[in-house]
């Protein structure tokens, strides 16, 4: 790795864009292929949800905020953090396509604007606990 591709991540919030740039990719492209597949977009934002939660957990505890000690209860904190975005992105779909009449697709992509901003701050306060 170059020295500048280090220095930028050696930044906390570049390390959480970055993977918050394949967390986005790994969820909102589970979303789309199952919409794509005829899924209701409340199912699939439950399904894309957990797999996006799940590749998000690893990635940040090991990458983003370094924290490699093993405990339950930040596991418990993670999933409050995700539970909290996952009511709120389906908030959001839910005006987007019932009461707005935005397709799927891009009500999903609107979400991403406010649970990114949620997760950031409810993993770093409360998560992995900013050192």
């Amino acid at each position: 790795m170059t020295q500048r591709i280090k220095s930028v991540f050696a930044r906390r919030e570049a390390r959480f864009l970055f993977v918050g740039g394949i967390n986005t990719a790994v969820g909102y492209g589970s979303y789309a292929l199952l919409i794509f597949l005829g899924l209701p977009y409340a199912a699939a934002q439950a399904v894309s949800t957990v797999v996006g939660t799940t590749n998000s957990y690893f990635w940040n505890k090991y990458f983003t905020f370094k924290r490699p000690k093993k405990s339950v209860s930040e596991i418990a904190r993670f999933i409050i953090v995700y539970a909290a975005s996952y009511v709120l992105n389906l908030l959001i779909l839910f005006v987007g396509v019932e009461l707005l009449g935005v397709n799927e697709y891009a009500a999903g992509g609107a979400g991403l604007a406010f649970t990114t901003l949620i997760s950031y701050i409810g993993h770093n306060f409360f998560s992995f606990k900013a050192i």
